[in-house]
Formats: structure tokens, C-alpha cells, sequence
């Protein structure tokens, strides 16, 4: 919340208010009052809108927060999630939605991957524990018959990527995405997984493959802890222009609208 909106912005309501009233049947009486336009996007040639955890004053969030994840009889919380999105992309008719999800190995993590029909950006550093954790998390997929489900949806992203290692580091990165999606989610033959159109699998080297990631740099001046709300230009391109670019592209090709 305080990461995108300044205390003048914050609206009355958050998403964690959303859920607890929700689940008394009183979801519409806050979703009215839990969006807010931050100050920083004034001056963007579009409009951006955020709906943050929680509202101007947060009061009881943590106890909120116990109740957030409560599922109601036939009413699961990923379902309570989608409504709550859908319901807003009618009120603000938005072109992308963007879902911070909780990371980690962790139950409301996996759902929000697995129950929502959305693009998933999976960031990482290239480093053994990250991998490990992945692992782990696709070969639950597996495991559980969701990975056919969801694969066309995932993209690796490279965060924090070091500038002045750069071809090094993504080439090693991209060599560890590729393992990890060829032991789990891409096909060995179209024969033995009965697909009809081919088999969904790449190449190590075949670019905008799942596992060639998209790219964010590593800035000192985002390191330095820069407000979110005013970060310097120069930074903010020097970290994200390549990322952006390619979401673009890949928001176009999922059928979004035309580049603006």
C-alpha cells in the first residue's frame, strides 16, 4: 500500500477489507471506495489505478489478514479472488491488470498461479536456492496434473540481472530455466503426451521460448531505496526499458490491444 500510494492517495478501502466483508455478503459495499489514482501517474500518457492490501486506515490488519484466506461452502478463496477481479476490470475497464501474488512455496501462492486464467511472470536470481525452491514448485505441478494446464501461461523473468556481467549471467540463467522446464512441463514427444498439434517444447536457444527470460536489471539507484512513487527516470529505464518492451510484445500477442 504505502509502496505505490502516498498517504494523501490512499483510498478508504483495501483488498484485505474486500475479503472479510465478502465473507458476510457485503463484498460491494468497499469495492466502490478501494481504488485509487497514485499521484505518479499523472504524467503518463495512459492512466493507472492501484488497489492496494489495505485502506487510509489499516485498524485491525493483521486480524483481517487471518481471515483473508477463509473459504466460505462452495465458495473457495481463488473463486472470491476472480470475482473480486472481475468485478473491478467491469467498474475500471482496464487494458492490463497486474497481480502482485505472495511468493514462495506457498499454498495461496500456488492457487493464485493454478486458478487464475492470467500470464504468470516468474521472477528469480540465478542462484541454488531459487532453483532448488522451482523445482520443487514444478514438479508439485507435475505431480498433481496442473502443469499441462499452465505452462503456455509461465515466463521466466531475470531479476536483478548484473549489467556488467550480463552475457555471462543470462546465458547461464537461461540454461538452468531450460533444465528446470525441460525436466517438468516441456513434452519429450507429441506421441507420448497424445498431442495432436506437436509437442510443447523448445530448444535451449530458441528465443521467446517460457524459458528465455524476460530481463530486469540490477540499478543503484533502485538499490539505494528509492521511492516507488518518485524514482528517478534514468533508473527506472536503465532497469525496466528491456523488460517492458517485451512485455509489450507479449501482451499483444496474448490479444491485447494495438501498441500505444
Amino acid at each position: 500500500s504505502s509502496a505505490m500510494l502516498g498517504s494523501d492517495d490512499q483510498p478508504e478501502f483495501g483488498v484485505v477489507d474486500w475479503f472479510v466483508e465478502d465473507l458476510v455478503g457485503q463484498g460491494d459495499r468497499v469495492i466502490a471506495d478501494m481504488i485509487a489514482a497514485p499521484a505518479w501517474a499523472q504524467d503518463l500518457r495512459g492512466a493507472a489505478a492501484v488497489a492496494p492490501a489495505h485502506g487510509r486506515e489499516p485498524g485491525e490488519y493483521l486480524a483481517k489478514l487471518g481471515r483473508v484466506y477463509m473459504d466460505r461452502r462452495d465458495d473457495p478463496w481463488t473463486v472470491r479472488l476472480e470475482r473480486m477481479l472481475s468485478r473491478l476490470e467491469v467498474d475500471f475497464s482496464p487494458t492490463v491488470v497486474l497481480l502482485e501474488s505472495r511468493n514462495g512455496l506457498h499454498d495461496i501462492a500456488a492457487a493464485t498461479v493454478t486458478d487464475i486464467d492470467a500470464d504468470i511472470l516468474l521472477f528469480t536470481t540465478d542462484s541454488e536456492s531459487n532453483w532448488a525452491d522451482y523445482d520443487i514448485l514444478f514438479g508439485h505441478w507435475r505431480n498433481r496434473g496442473v502443469a499441462e494446464k499452465i505452462r503456455e501461461r509461465l515466463w521466466m523473468v531475470s531479476a536483478l540481472t548484473p549489467p556488467d556481467d550480463e552475457i555471462q549471467y543470462l546465458r547461464r540463467f537461461r540454461e538452468r530455466a531450460w533444465r528446470l522446464f525441460s525436466d517438468h512441463l516441456y513434452d519429450d514427444d507429441a506421441e507420448a503426451h497424445g498431442a495432436s498439434d506437436g509437442p510443447f517444447s523448445f530448444d535451449l536457444g530458441d528465443d521467446g521460448a517460457p524459458h528465455d527470460a524476460l530481463t530486469v536489471y540490477w540499478n543503484r539507484g533502485l538499490a539505494a531505496g528509492a521511492s516507488l512513487r518518485n524514482p528517478e527516470e534514468t533508473a527506472v529505464i536503465l532497469a525496466y526499458s528491456v523488460f517492458l518492451k517485451r512485455f509489450d510484445r507479449l501482451n499483444r500477442a496474448r490479444g491485447g490491444e494495438e501498441e500505444r
